[in-house]
């Protein structure tokens, strides 16, 4: 593959030509497209409540605004992950996945 086939995102991550086409898939069918980092947060959150510092270390990013978006926010968003307090400054905030879990 030839360096004009391949793109970076914003979180740094190379996107290949045939990787944009599946995601494009994905949004025709309304399917929702992750990236392996993303998958890993919703992984590492499922087994317990993690902090954002914990969530960005584990994926090995640095803290900062557009990578908490990427790896919380957006995931938050997508209704994926929920945190587990309301205060959005706190700095206890974790977050947990959301998948499983039955509304009352």
């Amino acid at each position: 593959m030839s360096d004009h086939d391949k793109k970076v995102t914003e979180s740094g991550e190379k996107v290949t030509e045939l990787d944009e086409k599946s995601n494009r898939a994905g949004r025709k069918s309304n399917r929702v497209s992750l990236t392996a980092k993303q998958r890993k947060v919703l992984d590492f959150c499922d087994e317990m409540p993690r902090t954002t510092q914990e969530i960005l270390e584990m994926v090995g990013v640095k803290y900062q605004t557009k990578t908490v978006h990427q790896y919380t926010t957006k995931l938050v968003m997508m209704g994926m992950l929920r945190p587990t307090t309301t205060a959005s400054h706190d700095p206890n905030r974790k977050y947990i996945t959301t998948h499983g879990e039955q509304e009352d």
